[in-house]
């Protein structure tokens, strides 16, 4: 911005809140897929050996076209999950490894299973579910008995796009013990609604961490130098959010970057579990630990 001699506007933590929703929402209900890719992946992952015909495959397997919303990722988790252990048997019996999938595989595999969609049976991905019937939900399908300690959702990232977590879905289920509770896609799209709200709208760092990464990007060099003139972070304690963090850099960014240039000190580069352990040791012990 500053070669090319771009204003730099004015940004308040309730805009980069603002920001924020609209950047997570770009993609939280359709992540862009390939179809040429998704072709691909059906037939690398062995989906179309049962699943290619025109009607039913082994063990009654249903095929694409008579698929449910395979458009809709949550629809598409729902019956995954319904049918995970049906298929992890018929798997089994056709010495077929269970497939690894990753968020931009699934987006592939939807964009090529739409082909077998008239546009006119097309249903919207675009529906919110209940983050209040999704945390009794998590319950009553005895999801909360297993997520304890190192396994609770609260340590683990929730921004997820929904073929993200589709994609988590598919590759969780053969680990888990016993069968899988049955969940209607309503009942699915609250979950994924309580899963994404429970870092949406509280963040979880590590203070302890935060503390290092505040000495190891140099932080400490102006930030702990009198001398320095810039502001004692100590007074952000307990006021400190991410959209805090995100207006603070970007009303102080070009200062700091030409502090830091004259200090012979290079740009520090985070990754997000570093931000957001950092924001935790800023804030203070009030912010939620990890």
């Amino acid at each position: 911005m500053s070669r090319q001699g771009a204003a730099q506007p004015q940004l308040s933590p309730q805009e980069a809140a603002d920001l924020f929703v609209y950047f997570y929402t770009a993609r939280y209900f359709d992540l862009p897929g390939n179809t040429r890719r998704g072709r691909a992946i059906f037939s690398e992952k062995r989906c179309a050996e049962c699943h290619a015909g025109p009607g039913p495959g082994p063990d009654g397997a249903k095929p694409v076209s008579a698929w449910e919303s395979p458009e809709d990722p949550i629809a598409l988790a729902q019956q995954m999950w319904n049918q995970s252990a049906r298929m992890r048997r018929a798997m089994a019996r056709k010495k077929i490894p269970y497939p690894e999938l990753v968020a931009e595989d699934l987006a592939d595999l939807v964009a090529y299973l739409r082909r077998f969609r008239r546009s006119a049976e097309r249903v919207s991905a675009a529906t919110v579910g209940s983050a209040q019937n999704g945390e009794r939900l998590f319950r009553e399908k005895r999801c909360a008995a297993c997520h304890v300690g190192s396994f609770d959702m609260k340590t683990r990232r929730t921004r997820f796009s929904l073929t993200d977590f589709a994609a988590s879905l598919w590759n969780h289920t053969p680990g888990m013990p016993g069968e899988l509770p049955a969940l209607d896609v309503g009942e699915m799209r609250d979950i994924t609604a309580y899963l994404g709200a429970l870092q949406y709208f509280e963040e979880y760092g590590n203070i302890d961490r935060g503390r290092e990464v505040f000495v190891r990007k140099k932080c400490a060099t102006c930030h702990g130098d009198p001398a320095s003139g810039v502001p004692e972070l100590s007074t952000k304690a307990g006021a400190m959010s991410s959209y805090d963090m995100m207006t603070a850099l970007w009303k102080h960014g070009p200062a700091m970057l030409e502090a830091m240039r004259g200090r012979k000190i290079g740009w520090p580069r985070f990754t997000a579990p570093e931000m957001s352990d950092l924001v935790a040791y800023l804030h203070g012990p009030r912010l939620k630990r990890r």
